[in-house]
């Protein structure tokens, strides 16, 4: 099977979700022009991104707003369009990718397997999440941004056996709070993502992720504030790892034509690496993200704010 997939990368600004949707919706309609079929929006591409409590009244069911404004541009275009919501599920918050489709029933979803970093102080890990969905396009699998550095998440993936792997990123440079080779190394491995993911599963991956400016408090922290930019750089490859198209910085719609194999004729997957990390981070990064994931969950199950939030 062969259609034309796109990644839009694009700016989204904390706190104006109509905005960021009216942005999102603009760029859509320039990858329908281009005859895409299937659309990859960034991840919190409405909600936008902040470390606050504040990011809780974003919050939205699995049907609710999005999914509505996704379902309504799917039929009107006959597309397919995914990106990733704040979801609220009785007292709980995830980060959940939503995939809608034009038929009547058609949409799946995936909650992220862990919250990245800080993210844990306000977000819970959809454990046991199916990360692929059987569609009309073909097997399509997920891997939310951080997501994608574990090797939890592409065993996962590997055992659907997907023909397509999307991404969607929320994914900033990590600013002036971390050495500089600590930071050139973040950027380094971020590139590479689609195209080890590729490698591992033989198929091709789209990724779609923020371009613009970044800025938040961090919990815990006072007046410490992290800035810094999204990294931009979305992309699409081939099932061999090749970059088929490649986003710089700014907003930017990308497509490609991709040739879906059905997974049943997919050559033997690659063996997957042991341990914790797939992504080659410093030890510096990993390290900081496992215990600021472990303060962060402790905080998320006790906090009364958060029960206060999901019941508002």
């Amino acid at each position: 099977m062969k259609f034309k997939a796109a990644s839009i990368q694009m700016i989204s600004e904390n706190g104006n979700y109509e905005r960021n949707r009216l942005r999102a919706e603009s760029l859509i309609k320039d990858a329908v022009l281009k005859k895409a079929r299937l659309i990859l929006i960034p991840e919190f591409a409405l909600a936008g991104y902040i470390f606050t409590d504040d990011i809780w009244s974003i919050a939205e069911p699995l049907k609710g707003r999005t999914y509505l404004w996704l379902k309504k541009l799917c039929v009107k275009h006959k597309v397919y369009l995914g990106t990733c919501i704040l979801e609220k599920d009785g007292d709980e918050f995830y980060d959940t990718f939503i995939l809608a489709g034009p038929g009547k029933n058609e949409i799946w979803s995936h909650r992220k397997i862990e919250p990245a970093v800080y993210e844990a102080y306000f977000i819970r890990g959809g454990e046991g999440a199916e990360p692929v969905f059987e569609t009309p396009l073909g097997r399509i699998g997920v891997a939310i941004c951080f997501d994608t550095s574990k090797t939890l998440t592409i065993e996962k993936i590997a055992a659907g056996r997907p023909d397509l792997l999307l991404i969607p990123f929320s994914y900033p440079g990590l600013g002036a709070f971390m050495p500089g080779r600590d930071r050139r190394k973040w950027d380094e491995e971020f590139k590479k993502i689609p195209s080890v993911y590729a490698g591992y599963l033989g198929v091709p991956v789209v990724t779609s992720n923020k371009t613009g400016s970044f800025e938040s408090p961090l919990p815990l922290c006072g007046p410490v504030r992290v800035k810094s930019d999204f990294t931009g750089v979305s992309q699409i490859v081939d099932a061999s790892g090749e970059v088929l198209v490649c986003a710089d910085k700014g907003e930017q719609v990308i497509v490609h034509e991709l040739n879906i194999k059905p997974s049943s004729f997919s050559a033997p997957l690659k063996a997957i690496p042991s341990g914790r990390w797939l992504m080659k981070y410093s030890f510096t990064i990993r390290f900081t993200a496992d215990l600021v994931q472990k303060m962060g969950g402790l905080r998320y199950r006790i906090s009364r704010k958060r029960k206060i939030a999901a019941r508002g």
